[in-house]
This record gives C-alpha cells, sequence and structure tokens, in this order.
C-alpha cells in the first residue's frame, strides 16, 4: 500500500468530526461540570481506551466506544459518514492494513458544557505495516464527547496529520529540525494517562526486579546502550555493562530480594519522557542476615517502540 493512502486510511478509521451546533451568544453562560476533575479524567482515559483498542484490534471495543448516532468525516471520506455501521467499515479496512504498537497522547485539552465536553489533543499513534514496516503518525484532533446515563462516550471528532511529511518513522521523514531544536510536542509537560502510567510504574518495578535477580534478558530489554546509573555507596557511576556486572554479583554472592516498595512517587512526563522521584524500600537476605534498605532517587524512562526503558537512574540512602 503507498504509504500517504496506508496513511488516510488509518487516521480515516480512527475518528470524525459531528456536525456543528450553533454557536452561543456571548451572553450564553458556559455550563459547568460539578465534577470536572472526575470528568476529565473519565474522558481521557476514553480516548486512552479507544488507542488500547486499536492496539488490542479489538472490535468490539472500537464500537463500544463511539454512539450507535456517531456522525461525521474520517480521512478518506467523499460523503457524511453516518452512524457507528460506516464507522466501522473504515475501522475494518484500517485493522487489516496495519497493526498498532503502541501510542502516546502528548497534549490535551478538555472544555466541559454540561453533558458535552469538547477535547483537544497532540497525540503520536505507532503502527507496522502488513509489510513489516513501521512509522508513527502525529495527530491533531478535536474530538466531541456525550454524557449519557452518567457516562461519557464520543460521539463526534476531527483528526488530522500534523503536516510533517504524513509520518514520523521509517517511511517518512520527521519534521524538518535546526540541530538542537525540539519539537513543542516533545518538550511541553504533560499528564500521562491512567494507562500510561500503570504501564510506566509496572516498567519501573521490573528493571528493579530483573536486577535483583540477574534475569539478564530482562535487563537488556529494559536498559538501552546509554544508560548511565548512580548507585548509592558506589563511587563509580555504572554503564550498561557495569549495571549488569553487579546485578550479577548481588545474586553470585547468595543476595536474594524479599521485599520491594515504592511508597512515594512523582512524575514528570514530557513527550515520550517521564521523569520518575521516588522513594523506595527494599529488603534483602544474604548468609541468612536481612538487611533493610531505605532512600530516595529520580528515575528516567524513555518510550520506544510501544515500551518504557530505563536509561538512567541515580539513588541515594535517606539522610
Amino acid at each position: 500500500m503507498h504509504v500517504r493512502k496506508g496513511i488516510a486510511l488509518l487516521i480515516g478509521v480512527h475518528y470524525a468530526v459531528a456536525p456543528a451546533a450553533a454557536p452561543a451568544s456571548e451572553s450564553e453562560e458556559r455550563s459547568v461540570s460539578v465534577h470536572p476533575s472526575t470528568d476529565r479524567t473519565q474522558i481521557l482515559e476514553h480516548i486512552d481506551g479507544i488507542f488500547q483498542a486499536y492496539v488490542r484490534r479489538d472490535r468490539e471495543a472500537i464500537r463500544r466506544t463511539h454512539t450507535p448516532d456517531w456522525t461525521g468525516f474520517q480521512g478518506p471520506s467523499v460523503k457524511i459518514e453516518r452512524g457507528i455501521d460506516d464507522y466501522m467499515v473504515n475501522a475494518e479496512k484500517s485493522l487489516e492494513h496495519f497493526y498498532g504498537t503502541g501510542y502516546a497522547l502528548l497534549d490535551t485539552e478538555v472544555q466541559l458544557y454540561g453533558d458535552v465536553a469538547l477535547v483537544y489533543y497532540v497525540a503520536r499513534f505507532d503502527y507496522r505495516d502488513g509489510e513489516g514496516r513501521r512509522g508513527s503518525i502525529p495527530l491533531r484532533s478535536l474530538d466531541v464527547y456525550r454524557r449519557e446515563n452518567g457516562a461519557w462516550n464520543q460521539c463526534g471528532s476531527h483528526i488530522t496529520p500534523i503536516p510533517s511529511g504524513g509520518a514520523w518513522g521509517a517511511d517518512a521523514a520527521a519534521p524538518s529540525r535546526e540541530p538542537g531544536e525540539v519539537s513543542a510536542a516533545s518538550s511541553a509537560p504533560r499528564t500521562l494517562t491512567a494507562h500510561e502510567q500503570a504501564e510506566l510504574f509496572s516498567a519501573r518495578e521490573a528493571v528493579w526486579r530483573a536486577w535483583f535477580t540477574n534475569d539478564e534478558a530482562g535487563l537488556r530489554a529494559a536498559i538501552p546502550d546509554e544508560a548511565v546509573a548512580i548507585d548509592p555507596g558506589v563511587a563509580a557511576w555504572a554503564d550498561r555493562d557495569e549495571i549488569f556486572r553487579r546485578s550479577a554479583d548481588f545474586v553470585a554472592r547468595g543476595g536474594r530480594l524479599l521485599r520491594l516498595e515504592f511508597p512515594e512517587t512523582r512524575v514528570q512526563a514530557y513527550g515520550d519522557t517521564a521523569i520518575l522521584y521516588t522513594r523506595f524500600l527494599f529488603e534483602t537476605e544474604r548468609d541468612g542476615v536481612r538487611t533493610l534498605s531505605e532512600g530516595r532517587g529520580t528515575e528516567v524512562f524513555v518510550r520506544r517502540d510501544g515500551r518504557w526503558l530505563n536509561p538512567g537512574w541515580h539513588l541515594a540512602g535517606e539522610p
């Protein structure tokens, strides 16, 4: 499939734009939700669920996350698509040609008007086509949500690729930039969705447990070549090979992990980068002697090919 045609098809499946409502007069007051924070969280988790459904290729979930009277325009549309059945026709075409490998919501804005919400966002959708070629599409979207029986559902949207040649990745060039320049989306702070944060915390714990058990395959999958680590009580910084060596040495000396906890963690996210500020606690045993260690740390994670990787950390004992 031609790349540009394929991208249009992929974008077309995802979303549509609802018919525009009559503009409100300047004197008309905006209706404010009683629980705005809860509503925003529910809506963003719903959008997150749509992306997840495409990655899982879950057709029932795709159908369920759009209203039956969904109406609008999809990427390749030359007519108004009316109803969920029209939407699913194009969704099926996308699922036949593209396999989602990951995604990220990079910037979001939710505006609430009673039981209707407008959602603006910038995102990236990672995919693999039928020939195994990988790419990423930068997206910007306006979604329309409606609340019925206490639940939010998408009744329309308008999504387009961010002009940059159509895709990021192997199949097309990323937006051209001067050396050292970064995109606004990659440097702007954002809030991780509940699903993204759960994946991040799971990846963080997996790295720790892989180190304590000398799980070399797990460590190689999670720690990239450029890794740098500063560990408590050790003067020398560690590169990737030294990280592996220290893990192997811990197990070779009879070390065993008994307990691992993260009592407090705060996250700063910028595009595909997340910085974790955390308090940690772990208990180990060696030669029948148990040792409880507590401390604070800063951990860096980056998202690549739909997975969180851990290229660096700085850990220190409690003062």
